[in-house]
C-alpha cells in the first residue's frame, strides 16, 4: 500500500513537473489573449462539444457490439449509461484505470451470465480503440514520412507507433494463431495448478472468440474509427476557436498520435504529459505554445464536460437501487485501489 501511494505521488510530481516546464516556455500574455479571443468562437465550443459526443457515442456502440458477441445481451440504453459512469470515474478517480473498473464493476452487477465473459469485454474494448488508433497512426506516418522525418519529436513518436504496432502483432500472433490453452502444456498447467487458472481460462476464451467472429470484430474497428474521427474532429473545432491555421490532414496525423502517447499511464490522467505532446507534435504543424496549450486544455475539458453527464447518470443509477451515490463510491475506489495494486 506504501508503494502503491509513493508512486502515485511521484506520477503526480512527474506531472506538475513537466506541466511547469511546458508553461515556462510559454508566453504568458499571448497565452491569455489566445484564450480571450477565443471566446467570441464559443459556437466552435459547441462545434467540439458535439464531436465529442459523437466520438463517445460510437465508442459505448462498439462496447454494447463486443458484449453481444460473447451472448451478453443487454439494452443499449444499459450499455451507454455504464460507458459514461466509466467516462466520469476516468475523470475523477486519480489513475490509469478508474474507467474500466467502473465499467467492469457495473456490467458485472447487471449480467447473471457469462459474467466473467461480460468483464473481460471491458479489456478487450480498450485493446481493439487502442490498437485501431496506433494501426492508423502507422499509416498516417507512412504517408507523411518526409513530416515525421523532419522534427526530433515526430520522429520519436512515429517510431514508437511503429514499436507499438510490432508489439501488438506478435502478441497477438502468439496467442491467438491456435487455442493456448488446448495446444499448449504451459497453459494447462496454469488452468490445473492455480486458483485463478481456470477463470484465466474463461478470459481467454472470451478473447479467443474474436478471432472466429470477424463480422463483430470488423465492426468494433468501424466504430473505433468512428471514435477517433468524433474526437478529433471536436480537437479540430477547439482549434478553430483559437484560430490555428492548421489543416484538417494535419489534426488526423497528430491527434492520434497524442491519445496513444498519453493513454500511457505515467502521470494521473496524462497531466503534463498530454501539454507537453500537444506543444511539441503541434509544432510540426506551425502551432504556437501558446495555441497547442489551449487546444490540449480545451479537448481535456470537452472530455470533462461529458465526464460530469456520466456522474449525474451515476447518481441516478446509485439512487436506483436504493444505494447512496457516497457508497458506491466508496465500493468503485476500493476496488480501482486494488487494481491499481494488482497492476504495479
Amino acid at each position: 500500500m506504501l508503494n502503491h501511494r509513493a508512486l502515485t505521488w511521484l506520477r503526480l510530481l512527474l506531472g506538475v513537473g513537466i506541466l511547469v516546464w511546458v508553461f515556462s516556455k510559454m508566453p504568458m500574455e499571448e497565452f491569455r489573449d489566445v484564450l480571450a479571443a477565443s471566446v467570441g468562437e464559443w459556437r466552435w465550443w459547441v462545434v467540439g462539444l458535439m464531436m465529442t459526443l459523437f466520438g463517445l457515442l460510437a465508442a459505448a456502440v462498439r462496447w454494447h457490439g463486443l458484449l453481444a458477441a460473447q451472448g451478453v445481451t443487454l439494452p443499449f440504453l444499459r450499455v451507454f449509461r455504464m460507458f459514461f459512469i466509466g467516462q466520469f470515474f476516468n475523470s475523477f478517480l486519480p489513475g490509469s484505470c478508474g474507467g474500466d473498473v467502473a465499467r467492469a464493476y457495473y456490467v458485472f452487477k447487471e449480467t447473471t451470465l457469462r459474467r466473467t465473459e461480460a468483464v473481460s469485454t471491458v479489456l478487450v474494448d480498450r485493446g481493439v480503440g487502442l490498437l485501431t488508433i496506433i494501426t492508423f497512426c502507422c499509416v498516417m506516418l507512412a504517408w507523411r514520412l518526409p513530416t515525421f522525418l523532419a522534427y526530433p519529436w515526430a520522429k520519436a513518436a512515429g517510431l514508437i507507433m511503429i514499436a507499438l504496432l510490432l508489439g501488438a502483432v506478435i502478441m497477438a500472433f502468439i496467442l491467438f494463431r491456435r487455442h493456448a490453452f488446448e495446444s499448449g502444456s504451459r497453459f494447462q498447467r496454469l488452468e490445473t495448478g492455480s486458483r485463478l487458472g481456470p477463470v484465466i481460462r474463461r478470459v481467454y476464451n472470451a478473447f479467443y472468440v474474436y478471432r472466429n467472429s470477424p463480422v463483430a470484430l470488423a465492426r468494433a474497428v468501424f466504430f473505433s474509427l468512428g471514435n477517433l474521427a468524433g474526437l478529433t474532429l471536436a480537437c479540430y473545432a477547439f482549434g478553430q476557436s483559437l484560430s490555428l491555421d492548421v489543416s484538417l490532414v494535419e489534426y488526423f496525423t497528430l491527434f492520434p498520435i497524442i491519445t496513444v502517447l498519453s493513454a500511457i499511464p505515467l502521470t494521473p490522467g496524462a497531466l503534463g504529459i498530454r501539454e507537453g505532446l500537444f506543444a511539441e507534435l503541434f509544432a510540426v504543424a506551425g502551432a504556437r505554445t501558446a495555441q497547442a496549450v489551449p487546444l490540449s486544455l480545451m479537448v481535456y475539458g470537452g472530455g470533462l464536460f461529458w465526464s460530469l453527464f456520466g456522474g449525474l447518470i451515476f447518481i441516478s443509477y446509485s439512487s436506483s437501487y436504493g444505494v447512496s451515490w457516497r457508497e458506491e463510491w466508496r465500493k468503485l475506489n476500493e476496488e480501482h485501489e486494488r487494481a491499481e495494486r494488482e497492476a504495479g
